[in-house]
């Protein structure tokens, strides 16, 4: 029988620089059924061939489209070439993430599910985190982070250490990232750590304990220092649900 549409969706905001981890963490969340939007993949469709973005980004720099679609080389080029570049083409996609997330939202509560994730790198710079009812911070250490990029790069990916320093730059610092969250999520440790955490705080926002709940407004909410982890914030609440 389906769910009803009148049952209550929490929407979990994630987000974390870049390299932190928080495609690992989308897919845990995946893994045990809880539907995501990933704003990554949103935009690469806007970039494809035939895509929505097309026509203004050819406006904005013909010579980054090729064959109807964005060559991602001659974007990172350009990138690297023009930081100012970064703030005009979010200013194209971010309207066109924000009509594709609002869909994903309503069909998220038309069919009643309990938990959902928006998996957004630029959550509050896009707006994003105004729809969340939580936001979820991922994080690792700038060393590990910038020593993900480089492996990455050495299997063949196009995203050089180098690139992904400058663009860390133009984003909001950790620092930034922490103050606003309601939860953080470490990628420091192992994977099977990662997807513990993700599972007891799936099991929370799904109905296992609404306390977690209670805060609605992120986007304009300031938190205190010392922002408590996942392990910390569901101990509190449950001490003998552990790990």
């Amino acid at each position: 029988m389906p769910a009803k549409s009148s049952e209550r969706t929490t929407v979990l905001g994630l987000t974390g620089g870049m390299a932190a981890g928080k495609t690992t963490v989308a897919r845990a969340f995946q893994r045990l059924g809880v539907p995501v939007f990933n704003a990554d993949a949103v935009v690469r469709k806007l970039q494809g061939r035939g895509g929505a973005a097309i026509p203004a980004l050819q406006q904005l720099r013909p010579s980054v489209i090729s064959n109807g679609c964005v060559d991602r080389a001659a974007l990172r080029a350009e990138l690297a070439k023009d930081p100012g570049l970064l703030k005009k083409l979010e200013a194209i996609l971010h309207p066109l993430v924000r009509k594709e997330r609002q869909l994903f939202l309503r069909q998220c509560r038309a069919r009643g599910v309990p938990l959902c994730v928006l998996d957004v790198p630029l959550l509050w710079e896009s707006g994003a985190a105004a729809s969340c009812d939580l936001v979820l911070v991922v994080e690792a250490a700038l060393p590990t982070r910038l020593a993900r990029v480089k492996h990455r790069h050495l299997l063949g990916g196009r995203m050089t250490v180098a690139l992904a320093r400058q663009l860390m730059a133009c984003q909001m610092s950790d620092e930034e990232r922490r103050a606003r969250a309601d939860l953080i999520l470490s990628t420091e440790g192992r994977p099977a750590g990662v997807q513990r955490q993700v599972r007891r705080l799936a099991w929370a926002l799904r109905g296992g304990r609404s306390a977690l709940r209670q805060d609605r407004d992120c986007s304009s909410r300031r938190r205190a220092p010392g922002r408590r982890t996942i392990m910390e914030e569901l101990g509190a609440h449950d001490a003998h649900h552990t790990f």
